[in-house]
């Protein structure tokens, strides 16, 4: 399905974006090493769903983004100050949650 590949790859540019974010400006431990399992995670999902999609990976994929959503936002309410990081934190949430629906509307339309 064209729809879960497209998904895979916003999947597979948010864990891009959020490893080369958290290697270059996340300085606090636990945050690098949150950040950091979730981008391989969704680099993970993200050959899944563009390699061999399945029921079980647009299920997956809709689990992880809303980890992903509340995972960002957290980060984004602790970094508001900085208008930089915020700014890169929702920029991470809307490329997470554009992927989870991708995947969800291409098996919906697909149940149809």
């Amino acid at each position: 399905m064209k729809g879960l590949r497209t998904a895979g790859v916003l999947w597979l540019v948010a864990a891009a974006f959020a490893v080369a974010i958290t290697l270059s400006f996340r300085t606090d431990p636990v945050e690098w090493v949150v950040t950091m399992a979730v981008g391989v995670v969704v680099a993970i999902l993200g050959l899944w769903l563009v390699a061999r999609s399945s029921a079980l990976a647009v299920s997956a994929s809709n689990v992880v983004s809303v980890v992903w959503t509340v995972l960002y936002a957290v980060l984004t309410l602790q970094q508001f100050g900085d208008l930089a990081a915020w700014t890169t934190d929702v920029v991470l949430i809307a490329i997470g949650a554009a992927a989870g629906v991708v995947a969800y509307r291409a098996t919906a339309r697909a149940k149809l």
